[in-house]
């Protein structure tokens, strides 16, 4: 098989922050629902509500750090992991630059249609590296359907050339940021909020090693 149609690297882990965050997170989810927002796609001044390619609900970075700093906690976490992660990844050492996160709430009908998670075509001080997605929700859990599609480079979809990652309960997974993936459309028949497939998705910048544009 060529290079460009393998498998993406990947890793998970289990029991990422524990049952007692995840409660915490939930219930702070739910008091903060007035403050979720149609997901945005692209970059900086650029980021557009398109509903063709994202239907979700999405709370900014800088209320997340303000309200119960759960951005804060997993960043700490993630700081332990990231050896692991560059190990597991094939990744060169590095010292983060910067995490980017954002909680994201997957309602009914709610995906994500395939795209990388880099800023091509232009320069910015960082680039994502690594990319990370923190699953949670209420137990029993109410929804079907949220699974995380990482494909090849060449995203041509064919057997053999993707991987499909359940939305597992205080679960992380964590790839190259370079890599096409998807999330497949969620059902959530009580369309209660609470109830949603909820996410953190966090990126791991490095300093930009390109050149500014001229």
């Amino acid at each position: 098989m060529s290079i460009v149609n393998r498998l993406p690297p990947f890793g998970l882990v289990r029991e990422f922050l524990g049952a007692g965050t995840v409660e915490q997170l939930l219930a702070y989810a739910q008091l903060s629902q007035h403050l979720f927002h149609d997901s945005t796609v692209g970059y900086g001044e650029g980021r557009e509500v398109d509903k063709k390619q994202r239907s979700s609900r999405a709370l900014r970075e800088s209320v997340l750090r303000e309200n119960g700093d759960f951005a804060g906690r997993l960043e700490a976490r993630m700081k332990q992991l990231m050896p692991t992660m560059i190990e597991r990844l094939g990744n060169t050492t590095f010292n983060p630059d910067k995490f980017e996160i954002e909680m994201v709430a997957h309602g009914d009908g709610a995906f994500f249609a395939k795209h990388v998670d880099l800023a091509t075509g232009r320069h910015l001080e960082s680039d994502r590296v690594i990319s990370c997605v923190y699953y949670f929700h209420a137990t029993p859990k109410a929804f079907s359907g949220g699974v995380l599609r990482l494909h090849s480079l060449a995203a041509s979809g064919q057997p053999g050339t993707f991987v499909d990652i359940e939305p597992f309960f205080d679960t992380l997974v964590y790839f190259p940021s370079w890599f096409p993936h998807e999330v497949l459309p969620i059902s959530c028949p009580s369309g209660r909020f609470i109830d949603s497939r909820f996410a953190i998705n966090c990126w791991v910048h490095r300093a930009s090693q390109s050149p500014p544009a001229v």
